[in-house]
């Protein structure tokens, strides 16, 4: 069996509907992606054979066409009021944020936000948060 194919299970099932050719492919894609496709795709099997945990889910949920697998677009969010606040999903009731400090941006203020919890500003004259509950996907995120 190939070893991309036993890397990336979505794979397999993309295989099995569209013949084999579709394992190597869609995973060079994914290195690409990456930024793996500089090295042979004997290092990049090498690669993926050793990968484990948040990476490789991540590198899986790429190959099964999943772009934002740990739901992080909030990163990118336009600045947060209190009438239009950032969104932050999590899959718990409450989520740890940090905003860098106005006066010096190599400080990091942190605060807790709650699910049912209205708009929250962690530092006088930042953005606003409010936490959205998402259901358990049974992962570790």
């Amino acid at each position: 069996m190939n070893k991309l194919a036993r890397l990336f299970p979505s794979l397999q099932r993309a295989a099995a509907s569209s013949g084999s050719a579709a394992q190597p492919q869609a995973a060079w894609n994914v290195a690409k992606a990456f930024g793996y496709a500089t090295h042979s795709k004997e290092e990049l099997d090498d690669y993926l054979e050793q990968t484990t945990g948040p990476e490789r889910e991540e590198l899986e949920a790429k190959a099964a066409g999943i772009e934002n697998p740990w739901h992080e677009a909030w990163l990118d969010a336009p600045f947060g009021t209190e009438e239009n606040p950032v969104v932050v999903p999590s899959e718990y009731g409450e989520r740890i944020v940090g905003v860098n400090d106005p006066d010096d941006d190599s400080l990091v203020w942190w605060g807790v936000i709650e699910d049912g919890q209205p708009p929250k500003q962690i530092i006088e004259g930042g953005e606003f948060f409010v936490l959205k509950r998402l259901p358990s996907s049974g992962g570790h995120h």
